[in-house]
Order: structure tokens, then sequence, then C-alpha cells
């Protein structure tokens, strides 16, 4: 079998599309993983870890401006004579879409192709490339959260499924075991206390906001809460001056630039604060976690605040956006939570029922059944009856 992941260029993108390509590649060990896509810094890291092959589009994104205009559409054209060329040596059996403008010629050509497309869409509101390439697709999976919001995008609504967003086993390891002691750095263990823990999770995007909100409410915090326990992913930026503040409070062991573990994390954590990018929505429910969601105003169509107002809807989460925060109200918002036990638990059981951890295999099972059933008039030949 021989399965191409199309696009990527963000982080979320290109880990639903790593969770997927893991998921077969441990079911199916033959299986033959291709990524195409923009060849940025970030899924070079990432795809070498994994050791999959990458074929780079030179795609770039649409900017409004003539010359930016100008640019995308010689991008366009240079991408697609690329891909073309790129198919003859991939001969891929499905395509995977994870969305972005590095999806679009990859899954247009395999439409040319007849080679059967799924696009993976990680946001409640689904992405531009998504609604573009969706006429093209013989299947969309969605986010759990979406429901009416997501499908009303999609005029043919019976190629919609909502499998969740796919997430790699390293975040769901030790799922069974939740409540284990954690150990993420061995210079700098996150001991385990019988208070609350709070995980802080800054994320790539406007993470300079959430760590000085935190730095500002943290005093009166731990004054309130003695026992509290703080993990805190800061990113590399401000990492320094966030750890300092910490130590200043006897908390700094607690403090990451980066959280390599996410596992361990969730598994200590009783409440989230985060922003509410789709892949992060999906790990917090996947685990079963309250959250506080601050979403990142800058995102595009504002998709983070629709994100975070699903969660919110179900009782999973509360809501607050950027500007109409302050260090006070911040700490009185996670306090409030964080004492009130019975609050928890309704949250912690609100989340569990949204939490799709099995989102990976349900896109393998849609991507056979599409194969098994010889869309467009071709059947996989190089996967056995009996693997189906």
């Amino acid at each position: 079998m021989r399965v191409v992941f199309a696009g990527g260029g963000t982080g979320g993108h290109i880990m639903a599309g790593l969770a997927v390509a893991d998921a077969i590649k441990t079911r199916f060990p033959q299986a033959e993983i291709f990524f195409v896509s923009t060849g940025n810094t970030l899924e070079q890291r990432c795809l070498g870890e994994k050791g999959y092959r990458l074929f780079k589009t030179g795609a770039r994104a649409w900017k409004g401006s003539v010359s930016g205009i100008a640019l995308f559409l010689i991008s366009f054209l240079v991408s697609f004579f690329r891909c073309l060329w790129y198919w003859r040596e991939l001969r891929p059996d499905v395509v995977f879409g994870l969305g972005g403008y590095a999806s679009l010629v990859p899954v247009i050509c395999a439409y040319f192709r007849r080679v059967p497309v799924i696009l993976l869409e990680q946001n409640v509101i689904p992405g531009k490339a998504t609604r573009f390439l969706a006429p093209q697709a013989d299947l969309v999976l969605l986010s759990a959260l979406g429901g009416k919001a997501s499908s009303r995008w999609f005029s043919c609504k019976d190629k919609v499924r909502f499998t969740g967003v796919p997430l790699r086993e390293s975040v769901l390891n030790g799922f069974k075991n939740k409540g284990k002691a954690l150990e993420m750095h061995k210079d700098a263990p996150c001991k385990h206390s019988d208070g609350p823990t709070l995980l802080v999770l800054g994320g790539s995007q406007g993470a300079r906001a959430i760590n000085n909100l935190m730095v500002e409410s943290l005093p009166v915090m731990k004054e309130r809460l003695p026992r509290l326990q703080v993990i805190h992913s800061t990113g590399k930026e401000g990492y320094a001056a966030v750890k300092e503040a910490y130590k200043k409070l006897g908390l700094e062991d607690g403090v990451f630039d980066f959280l390599g573990d996410m596992a361990a994390a969730y598994s200590s954590a009783d409440l989230v604060l985060s922003r509410a990018g789709a892949t992060t929505l999906a790990e917090i429910t996947a685990w079963g976690l309250p959250a506080v969601l601050i979403p990142y105003p800058y995102s595009t169509d504002r998709h983070q605040y629709y994100n975070a107002e699903e969660l919110a809807c179900r009782g999973a989460a509360v809501v607050v956006e950027e500007q109409n925060l302050t260090a006070h109200r911040l700490a009185e918002l996670l306090l409030e939570i964080l004492v009130d036990e019975e609050k928890l638990q309704r949250m912690r059981l609100a989340s569990k029922a949204i939490g799709k951890p099995c989102a990976a295999l349900e896109a393998i099972n849609c991507m056979l059944e599409l194969i098994e059933g010889g869309k467009r008039g071709r059947i996989c030949q190089s996967l056995s009856l009996q693997e189906l």
C-alpha cells in the first residue's frame, strides 16, 4: 500500500498527518508512506525524525497584493507540474489532504490522476483549502467538535465523517495510567504534590500573552492555594524570564521551554490553560481534561475562537478572549475552578464525552472502506483482501 499525505505548513496540519501515517505503519508495516508539501523547517524536522520521505512542491500562500497573487499563480503552475512528475514515482493508492495552501496542488493532481482523496480537517470552521477541495474529494474527515457548524460548509453530506482529530500515539501514552507521578526532564523533575496541578500551554502562536498573564497572576494564586502545582510550557521566547518569576515562588521545576512528553504532562494535570488550536483541544478532550481557553485573536477566520466555543457550549471549558482578560481576572477564574472539585468533575465528564482518542484508527478504517469500495473505478492492488 502506498499512501501520500499532501499539505502541511503548520504544526497542526503536519501532526495530524503524522498521527495517521504512524497508525498505518503500525497496522500495515509494509505500507510505503510519503509526504508532499512545502518542505519548511518544521516539516523537515518532524518527518526526518520519523524517516518519512518528503517531496517538496515549492508552493506559496495566497497574498492579497498584486505581486503576491502573481507569485502564487506561478508557484501553483510550477508545483502542479512538479507533482505530476512526482506521481510517476509515488503511484499512490490513496492521498490524504492535510489542509492549508500546500495541499491544493497535490490533491488536484490526485483528482486528475483518479487517485482516491481523503481530506483531514481539524477546525470547527473548515479551512479555505478544505472547502475548495471538498468537491474533488471522496471523503472529508472532520473534527468531532463541529457537528452542524462544520457540515454546513459542504453540499455533499454523504462525504462527511466526524472522526475527530488524529493524535500521535506518544501523546496518548499512559492514557490508562492517568495520575502517575510526573517526570519530564532528568534535570528538572516536576514533583507531584497532593495539591491540584495546572498545565499551562502557551502554544507556538501568542505564547507571550499567556506567559505574561501567568507571571502576573501566579503570586495571588500561590497565596490563595499554597499546594498549587504548575507545569508551564513557555515556548523558547520568554523562557528565562518566566522561569525566574516562578523561581521566586519555589515553582521553577515546573517551567519548560518545550514539553517533550505531553502524555506525562496531561497525565498529571487537573486543569489546562491554553490557546484553542484544534490539535491541542483534541489532546485535551482525549484525556478528558477541563480547560480554560484563551483563543489566539489573530487566527485565520477566528478558527480558535469557534473551536473553543464548541467546548464551552458542551461544558468542558471556559472561554475568555484575550482583550477582555487581566491577570486578576485570570487568577480568580482559575482558582474558582481549581478549588471546586464538583465543577472539575463535571467538566472532566463533559470533556471525556467529546474526546476521540481513536481518531487515527477511524481515519484508517475510512481509508480502507474507500479503497475496498474501488472509488473512481480503481481498487488498491497492493492491499490484499486478507489485510482488509
